[in-house]
């Protein structure tokens, strides 16, 4: 089983050759991204995709709390001064195979919301706060995709004011631990 997390910055920028039919290629950006020079700086998705095809792992698990709406005030860097209109395709794309799930703080087109207060993006701290122990809904001690997936899907919503919902995208047989109430 592979995991692999993301808390950052995320954007944007017009790409007539998208293979999702959004005209946007969505980046990752890692600390030193320059937003002005997104291909040569940031992680395009594009490779990410790539990246999580060839990973030969019977199980893999892709979090993310990013957005690439290019709104202000979240995980996001606006390139351009509009907000984006993303295709929820670019993450039904990154589940595609089996035993692939993605988890993103937000749909495609709304902001990952942080807040000072917590220390985290919103989508984070109640990720992390689900791995402790929150999120075992059935109280056997351990905490599934599923679980934590349900957990963030009740709290994230309620704390952003229904501004921002997680999504998940793919599936895996059985069931899919994460951590180990304590």
């Amino acid at each position: 089983m592979v995991i692999i997390f993301f808390a950052g910055h995320g954007a944007t920028e017009r790409d007539a050759l998208s293979p999702d039919g959004d005209g946007l290629e969505k980046y990752l950006l890692p600390w030193e991204a320059d937003p002005k020079d997104l291909y040569s700086t940031a992680i395009p998705m594009r490779e990410i995709a790539y990246i999580l095809d060839r990973i030969q792992s019977e199980r893999l698990i892709f979090i993310a709390d990013a957005c690439y709406s290019g709104a202000s005030g979240g995980r996001t860097v606006g390139t351009g001064g509009q907000r984006a209109t993303i295709s929820e395709t670019f993450l039904e794309r990154l589940a595609s195979g089996r035993g692939k799930v993605i988890i993103t703080a937000s749909a495609a087109n709304e902001v990952s919301v942080e807040k000072e207060n917590l220390q985290h993006g919103v989508f984070t701290y109640y990720l992390l706060e689900g791995l402790r122990g929150a999120a075992d809904m059935d109280r056997d001690g351990t905490i599934t995709v599923e679980e934590v997936y349900r957990y963030v899907s009740e709290k994230v919503p309620r704390a952003t004011g229904q501004e921002q919902h997680p999504v998940k995208k793919g599936s895996v047989e059985g069931s899919l631990v994460l951590s180990i109430a304590r």
